[in-house]
């Protein structure tokens, strides 16, 4: 068993999806009990949204400057400080007793951490793989991403229904620093050697020429990530008290959102061989429609296990439009460039969705209520999308559907 996953998976590689189930799990139960705890203090709406939205402006704060001071000599060290920041940030909660300034301040602290460790931790999974067998590598690495949030909403739900929130908060807190020890047993690697003729990353000259020279496909993936979230990232931030509202329990709240997560991490071990009929563009066009379908859906029913299925629904368009993604990025290692930067460009999508769509999801929700603004944003992002889709040739090629050999396994 222990020489075929050697075989499988290059030294450190384990560990490195150890170490982000780690974090999501810690990530999972703070997105999870985070709006909660702060209605429970009396907040408004759109403050919540604010500060749920700050926790991304924090991450998207931390991408570029990290992805640019990456190195596999320095990785190690940078991770170790990462985690020791989102413990405290984490656990902090507990302790802060709902004051706007601590709250404030560990949601800054929050964010920037945890920004910090997805850049990191991507590069280097990327650097120990050299960029080879990219679908299946991703597709294991965004599978332990999804197992990590589905365990955190799993247990912290239950573990806040049962012992309170604030007991919750300080177990997630712990995680990362057990992440320490793995950290310390990953082995050392190398990036790619230097490119002739390019500059390396440094100051802020440096780090704008790197951005203008990133490949389209960074691009293409920032672009679908940012729309991932924008929709899931509001749902995740006011689904919560449209719950509670309507007669779901904590521990409810918790089984749907591990759900969305278990299905997230399920149709990425299936994507492999829908990519060998169907083209990544295709899956990625279809999976944004059907996201947003699925989420304008969410105030038409009321049953639990009408919810189930619906976010079981979001849960396989986020996981396969994940996978492809960050395959296209992990390929250009392949190709010997550097990926640090383009680590930091493609999670900062992440961020600039998960900004807007709490953002502008409170401020819906304060005028006309959060049942219609999960409708409002839906609708028109799924326009918007349309309207970007038919606005090329490519884009109106990827409704087509036909065989088609997607990322490399």
């Amino acid at each position: 068993m222990r020489s075929a996953l050697r075989r499988e998976f290059p030294p450190g590689v384990i560990s490195v999806y150890l170490l982000m189930m780690l974090m999501t799990t810690t990530e999972g139960t703070a997105q999870l009990l985070l709006p909660p705890y702060l209605d429970g203090y009396g907040y408004a709406l759109p403050v919540i949204g604010a500060l749920v939205s700050l926790l991304s402006v924090t991450r998207l704060a931390s991408r570029i400057p990290v992805g640019a001071a990456y190195g596999a000599q320095r990785a190690k060290r940078m991770a170790i400080a990462a985690m020791a920041g989102l413990s405290v940030a984490t656990g902090g909660f507990a302790l802060a007793d709902g004051q706007l300034v601590p709250v404030a301040a560990l949601t800054l602290a929050h964010g920037f951490a945890f920004g910090s460790l997805g850049t990191l931790l991507l590069a280097a999974i990327i650097d120990m793989t050299g960029g080879h067998r990219a679908g299946s590598i991703m597709a294991w690495y965004t599978a332990a991403l999804s197992t990590g949030y589905s365990l955190g909403a799993f247990a912290g739900g239950a573990i806040a229904d049962t012992y309170g929130i604030g007991t919750a908060f300080l177990i997630a807190g712990a995680l990362p620093l057990a992440g320490v020890a793995v950290v310390l047993r990953v082995p050392a690697f190398h990036g790619p050697p230097p490119v002739e003729g390019e500059a390396a990353v440094a100051g802020l000259r440096g780090v704008l020429g790197g951005i203008k020279r990133l490949d389209p496909r960074v691009w293409l993936a920032f672009v679908i990530v940012l729309y991932v979230n924008l929709i899931s990232d509001a749902v995740d931030a006011f689904f919560p008290i449209f719950g509670l509202a309507i007669g779901l329990s904590l521990s409810e709240l918790g089984v749907l959102k591990g759900l969305k997560s278990a299905a997230a991490t399920v149709i990425r071990f299936g994507s492999l061989a829908l990519f060998r009929w169907v083209q990544p563009a295709v899956v990625n066009f279809w999976g944004v429609v059907v996201m947003a379908v699925a989420t304008l859906a969410l105030p038409l029913v009321s049953a639990f296990g009408a919810f189930v299925g619906l976010f079981v629904v979001l849960g396989f368009c986020r996981g396969l439009l994940r996978v492809t993604t960050a395959a296209s990025v992990a390929e250009l290692r392949r190709e010997g460039r550097g990926v640090g930067l383009a680590s930091g460009v493609y999670n900062a999508g992440l961020d600039v969705g998960a900004i807007i769509g709490p953002t502008v999801g409170g401020l819906v929700a304060n005028s006309v209520g959060i049942p219609l603004m999960f409708q409002l944003m839906a609708a028109l992002s799924l326009a918007v999308y349309f309207a970007v889709a038919f606005s090329t040739a490519s884009g109106r090629a990827s409704i087509a559907l036909r065989p088609q050999p997607g990322p490399p396994a």
